[in-house]
């Protein structure tokens, strides 16, 4: 069973579907990117949103040029899922131990629901999937009225 989270970015309403356990584990990835720089103005509120995003999942859709947030803090929220797909990508399959070691909510590990692995490139593919939704770069969906659908074992489907 999957959940899905809509991910939009623009005034056209563009948007891809993400499978949530994939979408938590990319954006505490991020978190973690950008645990690793200096911290500039904005920089806790967008972290602040994005671990919301995580712990929500499929409860609210995720907006990559997000209104509330300056261009600057949109810039950084770009790079820092970029980066963090590109390190889930070298670091491969995870186990499930793996997973819930690294990546918790508050005292609870992040719920991976019945995965008992996650797979980088899979999580990094739904990364790209976003850089190329914010730069109008996905390839036309083979069914009119159908979206894309990332972070899921077998590469994107449409839904």
């Amino acid at each position: 069973m999957t959940k899905t989270v809509s991910v939009g970015y623009g005034e056209d309403d563009r948007f891809i579907w993400a499978y949530d356990v994939s979408f938590g584990i990319l954006l505490f990835e991020a978190i973690s990117v950008a645990a690793e720089r200096p911290r500039t103005e904005g920089t806790a509120e967008v972290l602040d949103d994005l671990h919301a995003h995580a712990v929500v999942g499929g409860s609210a859709a995720f907006v990559l040029d997000d209104h509330r947030w300056s261009e600057s803090q949109q810039n950084f929220v770009h790079e820092i899922i970029a980066e963090a797909g590109r390190r889930l990508r070298l670091r491969g399959r995870m186990t499930r131990a793996e997973a819930e070691t690294r990546y918790v909510t508050g005292n609870e590990p992040f719920a991976l629901r019945l995965e008992e692995y996650v797979d980088g490139a899979v999580v990094a593919d739904l990364a790209d999937a976003m850089d190329r939704l914010i730069h109008d770069d996905l390839p036309p969906v083979p069914t009119v009225g159908h979206h894309w659908f990332y972070g899921v074992e077998g590469g994107p489907r449409t839904t």
